[in-house]
C-alpha cells in the first residue's frame, strides 16, 4: 500500500514545455497556439498532421484534449497522440500513457500505461520517468521493484522534477529500495519544499512534528504545515485542524479555527 508522500505526475501537456519546433513551417501554428488563437493554430496543425507531421500531431491532442478551438474528444486526442507517439515523440509518448493510465479516450490499461511511460522514459521525459518510477513503486501495470522506482525517481529528480524528488525522499523514510535514512530523506523534502512543492512541505512538517532524522520542533513543524495548507495541501490542512482541536504543538485549543481548517481540507478534496 502506497503512502502519502508517493504521488505520480497528474498532468500531461504542462509537465512539458512548450518549445520552438525546429520546422519553421510548424512556427506560425505554434504563435497562434500561444497567442490562443486557435481556429489558426488548427489550421495548420491539422494540414501537417496529415502530412505525418509528429509535432502537428502532438499539438492536435492537445487541443483536442482541452477543447481548444475545437469541441473536446478524448478519443481524437489518443488517436493524434498515438500516431506522433508511434514516431518517436517522447511528449505524446507521455502524454498517451496517462490516457491510458487514467481511461481517459481510450479504455483504462495501465500495461499499455506502463509501456508508454516507458518509452517516453527510455527518452528522458522527467514527466514519464516520475510515472514510471509510481508504477513500479505500486505495481501497477509492471511488477512491484523499489529499485527501479527509486533509479526513476532519480533519473527525473535529476531534471528538477518536483514530485520525483519528494518521492526519493520518500524511500529513504521508508528504506523501499535502499537503506532507511532520515537524514537523506529530510534533505530530498526541504529541496521539494523550498521550491514550492505543497507535500513535500507538508512531509517535513511531519518530520519536526515526530522528531525523525531532526530534533522535534514545534516551531518549525507549524512552518512548514502552515506553508503546506496556505499552498493547497490538504494533509496539512487536517492536521493543524487537529493540532487546532486538540491544543497540540504548544497550541491553544481553538475549535472554530480547527473547524475552518477541517472544512478547507473537505473542499480542497471535493475539488479533486
Amino acid at each position: 500500500m502506497s503512502r502519502h508522500w508517493v504521488r505520480q505526475v497528474v498532468c500531461w501537456l504542462w509537465c512539458v514545455g512548450l518549445a520552438m519546433p525546429a520546422w519553421a513551417d510548424l512556427e506560425s501554428g505554434l504563435k497562434a497556439y500561444r497567442a490562443q488563437k486557435y481556429d489558426v493554430a488548427l489550421k495548420e496543425f491539422r494540414s501537417l498532421a496529415k502530412k505525418g507531421d509528429q509535432q502537428a500531431q502532438k499539438y492536435l491532442g492537445y487541443m483536442y484534449l482541452q477543447g481548444q478551438g475545437v469541441k473536446t474528444d478524448p478519443t481524437q486526442a489518443a488517436g493524434w497522440f498515438k500516431q506522433s507517439a508511434e514516431q518517436g515523440d517522447a511528449e505524446a509518448q507521455q502524454s498517451l500513457g496517462w490516457l491510458y493510465r487514467v481511461g481517459n479516450g481510450v479504455p483504462q490499461d495501465l500495461e499499455k500505461a506502463f509501456e508508454w511511460f516507458r518509452k517516453s522514459a527510455d527518452q528522458g521525459n522527467a514527466a514519464a520517468l516520475t510515472n514510471v518510477g509510481y508504477m513500479y513503486y505500486t505495481g501497477q501495470g509492471a511488477r512491484q521493484d523499489f529499485t527501479r522506482a527509486l533509479d526513476a525517481f532519480k533519473k527525473a529528480a535529476a531534471q528538477g522534477d518536483l514530485m520525483a524528488i519528494n518521492n526519493v525522499g520518500g524511500m529513504y523514510q521508508e528504506g523501499q529500495g535502499v537503506q532507511q535514512n532520515y537524514g537523506e530523506a529530510l534533505r530530498w523534502y526541504t529541496i521539494a519544499a523550498d521550491k514550492g512543492l505543497p507535500l513535500a512541505m507538508y512531509n517535513l512538517g511531519e518530520f519536526y512534528d515526530k522528531g525523525w532524522g531532526v530534533p522535534q520542533s514545534a516551531l518549525n513543524a507549524l512552518k512548514w504545515y502552515r506553508r503546506a495548507a496556505e499552498a493547497g495541501n490538504e494533509l496539512a490542512m487536517e492536521r493543524l485542524g487537529a493540532i487546532y482541536e486538540h491544543g497540540e504543538l504548544g497550541e491553544q485549543i481553538d475549535t472554530k479555527l480547527a473547524q475552518e481548517w477541517y472544512d478547507k481540507a473537505q473542499a480542497v478534496r471535493g475539488g479533486q
